[in-house]
């Protein structure tokens, strides 16, 4: 099984290297809480409000660049820079909301247990369509603006919310979908007000070791040259954890800006056939708080030399951790890791 950024990140290893090389610079939001958690899946809103950013930054950036997208079916495709690609709102079967009895031994505590924390879960295969008036809605907004109420139940749909018709339970629905309507459209509405969102040009979670030749990650949006990861949950921190994956993006990114110029790979290109923009800047959007926060990675790189060899070994170690025999890994490491050997390098175990 390949190990991702999120688990990478989590290696004793791993961690004490980033947290010894390049410490967390970053800040906590520092605006007031402006959105309360009514206590719906973090999920359902995290999904529902990444396809709200999106169709924002559609519509507010010059160029869209989708670096590879899995649509409808197993069909992938590449949007270049020149094309602004269709929205897609997908609806679904067999997904319900949460419906589990174990713990609960009447109706009433059952009342009082969804009042404290609706949820939503898969019970049954999933079947995907396409709601073919909602995708028209959402390409609409995109062109004028029009309409945010319908793309916020555009973005819910599109995460898994069925509405009150669709689902029987005990819960109060017409109440439930009020709330979480309301709280969807006022997430909207700070997003809409952040000066981040107007770029010129968008890359929408951008992939980077696709192919796992060294890292798979996917960050959420690259913006002209700031990369930004999307929190919709109501803690203000900017902890370790997150300064990290983001570190690994940036390293990421890099590295595949670095093997963009490389010849003679026979294994290790990407599904997006461009380059990545240089990042200068990394981010957390706090979408409670209307608040970006960012750090300058000119600020945290400061000796080139330290980077080129720390990059050096987080790439050693995750060929070593991800590591497939029947392929050849020698113009990778010749660009990547060999004219950087330094007392903290592995001796690798790969002979060619």
């Amino acid at each position: 099984m390949t190990t991702g950024v999120t688990n990478f990140i989590k290696i004793d290893e791993i961690r004490q290297e980033i947290d010894s090389t390049y410490p967390n610079p970053g800040h906590d939001a520092e605006e007031e809480l402006e959105i309360e958690n009514n206590g719906y899946s973090h999920r359902l809103i995290g999904d529902a409000f990444e396809f709200l950013c999106k169709v924002l930054l559609y519509r507010r950036c010059s160029k869209v660049i989708i670096p590879w997208q899995r649509t409808f079916g197993d069909f992938q495709r590449l949007f270049t820079a020149d094309e602004t690609p269709p929205v897609g709102v997908q609806k679904f079967d067999g997904w319900k909301w949460e419906d589990d009895f174990v713990g609960v031994s009447s109706r009433e505590e059952w009342e009082d247990m969804m009042d404290d924390q609706p949820e939503w879960d898969q019970r049954s295969p999933v079947k995907w369509t396409e709601d073919e008036e909602l995708t028209k809605l959402a390409e609409q907004y995109v062109k004028t603006g029009m309409n945010t109420e319908g793309v916020v139940k555009a973005a819910l749909v599109n995460a898994g919310w069925k509405p009150n018709d669709t689902v029987h339970s005990w819960i109060n629905r017409d109440a439930f979908e009020e709330d979480i309507l309301k709280e969807m459209e006022a997430l909207f509405r700070l997003l809409r007000e952040n000066e981040w969102t107007d770029g010129e040009t968008v890359f929408v979670r951008p992939a980077f070791g696709g192919h796992r030749h060294i890292l798979p990650g996917e960050g959420d949006f690259i913006v002209d040259d700031l990369l930004v990861d999307i929190k919709t949950t109501e803690n203000r921190s900017f902890t370790n954890a997150f300064w990290r994956q983001l570190l690994m993006y940036h390293v990421l990114s890099d590295v595949q800006r670095v093997l963009y110029e490389v010849d003679g790979r026979t294994y290790g290109k990407e599904p997006f056939e461009g380059k990545y923009p240089e990042i200068k800047r990394v981010g957390i959007y706090y979408a409670r708080y209307g608040e970006l926060q960012t750090v300058e990675m000119e600020e945290v790189i400061d000796d080139r030399r330290r980077y080129e060899e720390f990059r050096a070994w987080i790439v050693d170690r995750a060929i070593e951790e991800n590591r497939h025999a029947q392929h050849d890994y020698s113009a990778i490491r010749a660009a990547l890791t060999e004219p950087y050997n330094y007392k903290k390098q592995r001796t690798l175990f790969d002979d060619y």
